[in-house]
């Protein structure tokens, strides 16, 4: 609120609408300004000399009054009210009567002026000595009315009763409030005797003395009182603050709590302790079944009667305090159940047995999601302090609550998800299985059909020598192939559990070499290492990276021409901002693979080569390497470009022991 108009113009209102209306003035302050209305004694505001107000209160209070006395004129004659029965304060009367001439006080109008109002600038045109002209400059950036005007009127017209003269003779010879610039007054006073004046000034001063004396002992009961208030107002400050700390400390514990039972607790125990409350209970709106249900209560003689528990009030009970205050989103306390029209007959009541009842909402993200009820069962009631305490600790409550059945939700769709997944994981793994019986039929009936073609025609040509050895040496290699194909459909399907070591990486890398090296030997193959040497021993199940590398090796060897290389190559990757990872490469240059077969060559069953001395090209090598990758933690990255080669990179985390100990 601003502060434009001294409290001294609002306490003259007060008191002619007092006297006026039989000492009633509760319809002049009622609901006048929102900071007004919050103050503990509004009146005792407005009637401080050391406060000040906008001049649009100002405003209303002239309006209200002339309302209530039904008077057009009585903003007017209550200035003339406030002047002649001394009203404006001893401040301004003292001002006012040390000039004890009327020119002398017009000649410091803006002074006057200055020191209980802002709302204009005062101009003096003319002074003599029987009459003054001056002008009132208002300031249009404020709220003003006529009322303000008819209130000066009365304050220049009875001026000079302050020093025991007579009122003026005034005229307005153009207003502001009429469409003129300003407001011009024009003012004339009768010429005072020689001798009294003289009088009056040796007079004067000694009257001034004794109002000044009286005064001052006036305000030496106002200072004591304040003092006491603002004494007051200290305790209840350092309260205050003792209660945001506790709301942020409280607030801080209950929003770190998810799940909902223990929350209720704990919040039972915080507005126990806290708000001094020995009896509640929380009821959540259930969105789905349209009802406020009992979700957790203290304060009972025992345990929680099963009526209180199972108790539910339908959302359409609009009448039930419980259901209004979630409509409403205000709180509502009710001083005295007895005399009040809730139902007594109510279960909540009726085990309760309150003298009073206050029920807060619990607002979360702008939506009333419950309500928490306490009462009193002795004649003081739910004691103020207590119930704005409660407020101060319902939004952090209804947000604690809000997160908690958030997350009590999210545990249930996730426990839902894992059922879900699983139940998909497995009908992949029945469709991942009947797809590669489909396969491996087809692959096992080729060879088969081509041995049973020659024991067909074994009877007629047994005497063939070479016929006998064509079929030797394709019923040898054919059932070499099935063999293979159903050992490694054993290795894919049956679960095998990793067993994780320190392993010496080089040493398992060199070791494969060696096992493949008649093979690369034979097509004088040369294999070139180059090992990082900040890798050592490497946390892995070293049976499933032998059998990568092997595969790898055993493919880089089948694809690279006679005199050919392959590249083997480790190294250890720090990363920014993310663990160690170790690099395994194996690059041939040999064919290379054609762009469309990359994103394939993962997938059982394709290859593009049938036949090895070490692989017989099941197409299950690749894929079967790639999973034992993923059981690391591991990545496995092909890069290839026709006719230039091929290299394949593997990526194991540097530590896998603190990721794999807890499978």
């Amino acid at each position: 609120m601003e502060k434009e108009v001294n409290c001294i113009n609002s306490k003259s209102i007060i008191n002619y609408v007092k006297v006026h209306n039989n000492g009633d003035c509760s319809g002049l302050i009622k609901h006048l300004d929102y900071e007004i209305d919050r103050l503990p004694n509004p009146e005792s505001f407005l009637t401080d000399s050391n406060n000040w107000i906008s001049c649009a209160v100002t405003i209303e209070l002239l309006k209200r009054a002339r309302i209530i006395l039904n008077d057009e004129m009585a903003a007017y004659k209550i200035a003339r009210h406030a002047v002649e029965n001394s009203s404006l304060g001893y401040i301004q009367k003292i001002f006012v009567k040390a000039f004890w001439s009327s020119e002398k006080s017009f000649k410091h109008a803006q002074a006057i002026n200055d020191k209980f109002n802002r709302s204009k600038k005062v101009e003096l045109v003319d002074v003599r000595r029987n009459r003054a002209i001056f002008r009132l400059h208002w300031d249009s950036s404020m709220k003003l009315s006529k009322d303000l005007c008819l209130f000066n009127h009365g304050i220049y017209t009875f001026l000079p009763t302050v020093w025991s003269g007579k009122p003026y003779t005034f005229k307005e010879e153009c207003c502001y409030f009429n469409g003129a610039p300003y407001c011009e007054y024009h003012i004339k006073w009768q010429f005072q005797n020689r001798v009294r004046e003289y009088f009056s000034r040796f007079f004067m001063s000694r009257t001034i003395l004794k109002d000044i004396i009286a005064e001052q002992e006036k305000d030496k009961e106002l200072i004591e009182i304040k003092y006491e208030e603002v004494n007051r107002l200290n305790l209840e400050l350092n309260q205050k603050i003792k209660q945001l700390l506790a709301v942020q400390e409280t607030g801080k514990a209950i929003l770190s709590v998810l799940d909902l039972k223990q929350l209720l607790s704990v919040v039972m125990n915080l507005i126990s302790n806290v708000c001094h409350i020995h009896r509640a209970i929380i009821m959540l709106v259930n969105e789905d079944k349209k009802y406020l249900e009992y979700i957790h209560g203290m304060g009972f003689d025992g345990e929680v009667p099963d009526e209180v528990k199972n108790y539910r009030v339908s959302m359409d009970r609009v009448s039930n305090i419980l259901i209004r205050v979630v409509n409403t989103g205000r709180s509502e306390y009710v001083p005295d159940v007895n005399s009040s029209n809730l139902r007594k007959e109510n279960i909540i009541l009726t085990y309760g047995n309150p003298v009073s009842v206050y029920v807060v909402p619990l607002i979360a993200k702008s939506k009333v999601i419950g309500v928490i009820a306490t009462d009193a069962v002795d004649e003081d009631g739910v004691p103020e302090e207590t119930r704005e305490t409660l407020e101060i600790f319902t939004p952090q409550i209804a947000m604690a609550i809000d997160n908690a059945r958030l997350y009590s939700k999210l545990h249930e769709q996730m426990i839902d998800l894992k059922q879900s997944h699983a139940l998909l994981s497995r009908a992949e793994k029945f469709s991942f299985l009947g797809n590669i019986a489909a396969r491996l039929a087809h692959e096992i009936k080729n060879p088969m059909t081509a041995i049973g073609t020659f024991i067909q025609l074994l009877p007629g040509k047994f005497d063939d020598e070479e016929f006998r050895k064509d079929f030797y040496e394709i019923a040898k290699e054919e059932t070499e192939r099935v063999n293979n194909l159903i050992t490694e459909l054993l290795d894919l399907v049956k679960t095998k559990e990793s067993h994780f070591e320190l392993t010496d990486l080089h040493d398992l890398i060199n070791k494969m070499i060696l096992l493949v090296s008649p093979q690369s030997n034979s097509k004088q193959i040369n294999m070139l290492r180059d090992f990082d040497p900040d890798v050592g021993k490497v946390w892995m199940d070293s049976e499933k990276i032998k059998q990568v590398v092997l595969n790898l090796l055993s493919n880089a060897i089948n694809f690279t021409p006679q005199g050919g290389k392959i590249e083997l190559r480790t190294k250890n990757v720090l990363r920014d901002g993310k663990p160690a990872v170790i690099h395994i490469e194996i690059k041939d240059n040999g064919p290379g693979i054609p762009e469309p077969m990359i994103n394939k060559i993962f997938d059982p069953y394709f290859t593009t080569r049938h036949k090895s001395s070490m692989h017989s090209g099941t197409g299950l090598g690749l894929f079967i390497a790639d999973k034992h990758m993923q059981d690391h933690n591991g990545t496995m990255e092909v890069k290839s470009r026709v006719n230039e080669g091929t290299s394949f990179i593997l990526t194991l985390p540097a530590d896998l022991s603190s990721k794999l100990s807890n499978r």
